[in-house]
């Protein structure tokens, strides 16, 4: 354990203080980077939740789904029919589907109504589903926190609605506990966030609900760099994905998997101490360049290695759910999809089956 703390401050040093270009990397031993990554056997299943985006397609997207193109901002039964089929493929569990808050009321029913477009799908009770609670709208910083601008109630009341989804058969639970993610989880500004999460919990419970909260935060940020957002409120943690790399990083991108295993590891050591689970969120690739062509970020094409090495850092860090977040299923704009697709088929869904489930 302490070899891996010095492992992980060694690492975050070299993440904070140093970038470099592909002529600056060098190769040789003695590092904290110089140990082979032990290979976890899938001896029983994980389980798999991932992201399910509402999205207009962008015209730079050169990729084509197996189903055809399709309208992303639609909650169309009948392509989520061919989905959930897909999502069998890849023995993925459950999807999960933004919701933003009703304090813009607009944003909210448009996302009720794709939710709910989807659920009268055929198949849809195939697989389950959970809630990505989206708080953005609140306009929320460090001088306009949630308690001053008097939304307290509106947050708590943002959860009750959720309860007709709750009490679906295919709604997601955790240890009879119902599964809610909340998006930028780290920037939810409150003056005791502990306190704003036990008030809304106490209303869930009163109405017979128990919640198991996701919260994120940043990628490749330090493990408690937002624990104020976290502790005694959560009941787990996760990074946006790792895949997202600066074009300052090159010896990141040169050396992912380990640094990637690295920082898994301390996080999920270090979230324990607080009883707070790690879950890792893992993609098969990602090009940000797609809706911004000036972002200073690396493409990573798919690469089927590449990817089954990324799985199996995520079976090493994960706690006692067993629990992974896949960014994503259909996000055909960040090219992160596991979605089939004409020029690669079924080949990303199977391997998610193959790193994660038993058969």
């Amino acid at each position: 354990m302490k070899a891996l703390i010095n492992k992980f401050l060694t690492l975050l040093v070299i993440l904070s203080i140093f970038s470099c270009t592909e002529d600056d990397i060098t190769e040789g031993g003695n590092t904290i980077l110089d140990y082979d990554i032990p290979q976890v056997p899938v001896t029983s299943d994980y389980i798999v939740g991932s992201r399910y985006l509402r999205f207009g397609r962008l015209g730079t997207v050169v990729e084509t789904p197996t189903i055809g193109v399709y309208n992303g901002n639609l909650g169309d039964p009948l392509i989520y029919e061919a989905h959930v089929k897909q999502a069998q493929t890849a023995g993925i569990d459950f999807f999960i589907f933004e919701m933003r808050s009703s304090n813009n009321i607009s944003q909210y029913n448009q996302d009720i109504s794709f939710i709910d477009g989807l659920l009268t799908a055929p198949n849809a009770n195939d697989i389950k589903f959970a809630i990505s609670y989206n708080f953005a709208n609140m306009n929320l910083n460090n001088n306009n926190r949630i308690e001053a601008r008097n939304l307290v109630t509106k947050f708590i009341d943002d959860f009750t609605k959720m309860i007709p989804y709750f009490q679906k058969s295919n709604y997601m639970s955790i240890n009879g506990k119902k599964v809610v993610y909340i998006f930028n989880a780290f920037n939810l500004f409150s003056d005791d966030n502990a306190a704003l999460y036990q008030q809304m919990r106490a209303e869930l419970s009163n109405q017979g609900f128990e919640l198991f909260i996701i919260g994120d935060q940043q990628e490749w940020t330090p493990t408690l760099r937002f624990d104020f957002r976290f502790i005694n409120a959560v009941d787990a943690v996760t990074h946006k994905t790792y895949a997202l790399i600066n074009v300052n990083q090159y010896d990141v991108l040169n050396t992912f998997h380990k640094f990637t295993d690295i920082a898994f590891n301390y996080h999920k050591n270090t979230w324990n101490k607080y009883n707070i689970e790690y879950v890792p969120t893992i993609s098969p690739s990602i090009n940000i360049r797609l809706q911004n062509p000036g972002s200073p970020t690396f493409i990573i094409e798919k690469n089927a290695q590449w990817f089954r090495d990324f799985c199996n850092i995520a079976r090493r860090a994960t706690g006692n759910s067993k629990l992974i977040i896949l960014d994503s299923f259909n996000n055909w704009n960040n090219d992160t999809q596991v979605e089939a697709a004409e020029s690669y088929g079924e080949d990303y869904l199977k391997i998610v089956r193959e790193e994660f489930k038993t058969n």
